[in-house]
């Protein structure tokens, strides 16, 4: 689809490929694109955000800047907070005057053809390595999810034995180990001042958060389905091993839960401020899908997830 060259600048036109032809070294390619290797990387391992996600949202502000509506876009947004770079990923919404939804709609199919022809060319050639070292990541973390899943079933289908008669009597210790095992009558005294002072301490420190003051609401989008697994390693890549249980939405087999409700372990009862922030809502993107997440507050008239 062609566009008036005076009105507007002409990246999609084609132009001799032969002035081109020049040998790169795989460092030198790396050396060339520092500045967006150093925004996918802030994307991927500091934001946690998906890698094809991060490499779309990448090819499309690359496309941005070759049509010329802002100049070292990708710059500046190495240098802006990680607030700001979250806001742009999320909605790759970088726009002024000139280029409009009017615009992108217009030219949608050229500009899809120049953010595949970024990606082909630019991004999967100058990620290689970043690529590499993410799916790495994400493997030893559906490995370690897989590892407490287990353990966890495990422990709920051990079953609990009961002591009989004859093991009670195969188990009582004859007086001359329980003669062995008493300590001497100093080191008795000892151990207990450390234990009481050790129990005093553990009352005065102990404080009990409930289970619904830790607990994170999840919503997910309809047709776009999120298992446990996806939700346990992305919030744990991002806040670290956080997670005390995760409760999806009961359905049908082949029905998607849209919600789910994420407690945090007591002792990072205090990490549910910064996943939902002060505002009592955020959003974040799994695997592609966006995901919703804002504080749980029980409702005594209806029955929980």
């Amino acid at each position: 689809m062609a566009y008036s060259s005076s009105l507007f600048p002409s990246p999609f036109f084609s132009t001799d490929s032969s002035l081109f032809e020049l040998e790169v070294t795989r460092d030198e390619f790396h050396s060339f694109h520092k500045i967006d290797r150093d925004l996918f990387t802030r994307l991927v391992f500091v934001l946690k955000r998906d890698m094809n996600q991060s490499s779309q949202v990448i090819a499309f502000l690359l496309v941005v800047e070759q049509l010329g509506f802002a100049r070292n876009l990708v710059a500046c947004l190495v240098s802006s907070q990680d607030m700001l770079i979250d806001a742009v990923a999320n909605e790759v919404g970088v726009t002024n005057s000139n280029l409009t939804l009017s615009y992108i709609i217009q030219y949608r199919d050229t500009i899809l053809v120049r953010v595949t022809k970024n990606l082909n060319d630019v991004c999967n050639r100058a990620f290689d390595d970043i690529y590499e070292k993410g799916y790495k990541e994400q493997r030893l973390a559906l490995e370690r999810a897989k590892v407490i899943e287990e353990m966890k079933k495990i422990r709920l289908g051990a079953p609990q034995q009961t002591p009989t008669r004859f093991s009670v009597q195969h188990q009582t210790p004859s007086w001359r180990n329980v003669q062995q095992q008493i300590p001497p009558v100093e080191e008795k005294a000892k151990a207990a001042v450390t234990e009481t002072k050790g129990a005093d301490n553990k009352e005065d420190e102990e404080e009990v958060t409930p289970a619904d003051d830790r607990t994170v609401f999840l919503t997910f989008s309809k047709g776009y389905p999120i298992s446990e697994s996806e939700v346990r390693v992305h919030f744990t890549r991002k806040f670290g091993e956080v997670i005390e249980s995760i409760v999806m939405q009961e359905v049908q087999e082949n029905e998607q839960p849209l919600f789910a409700r994420m407690v945090l372990k007591m002792e990072y009862a205090s990490k549910i401020e910064e996943i939902v922030t002060p505002m009592n809502k955020n959003k974040f993107t799994i695997d592609g899908k966006h995901v919703c997440v804002r504080k749980f507050f029980p409702d005594p008239s209806s029955s929980h997830v």
